[in-house]
């Protein structure tokens, strides 16, 4: 997201006496560049329960934001979920044998 000109922070940080976990509780990653707020949800190897970004994405729906959800399939590659006003769109980038 960076190289794409996006300004990224990672929303869950810990400490001995911090602990934050994601932001609204679904996302981990903030990106924002001029016009286009993005929100993403990383994991690994299985998705998370779609039903909550879902909901999160007709809720709170904004031509300005865009909700993912990316998912590395171990030696594979990615997964990638995207959300919009309550529709999931998969875009499936792992590598074929």
């Amino acid at each position: 997201m960076q190289l794409a000109g996006y300004l990224v922070d990672t929303v869950e940080k810990t400490g001995r006496f911090h602990k934050q976990k994601d932001l609204f509780g679904l996302w981990d990653i903030f990106c924002i560049r001029k016009g286009i707020a993005v929100l993403v949800q990383i994991t690994s190897n299985k998705p998370h329960t779609h039903k909550p970004y879902q909901e999160f994405s007709k809720d709170y729906h904004n031509n300005g934001i865009e909700y993912w959800q990316w998912v590395y399939c171990d030696r594979k590659g990615w997964r990638k979920f995207q959300y919009r006003m309550g529709a999931k769109i998969e875009y499936d980038e792992r590598k074929k044998k």
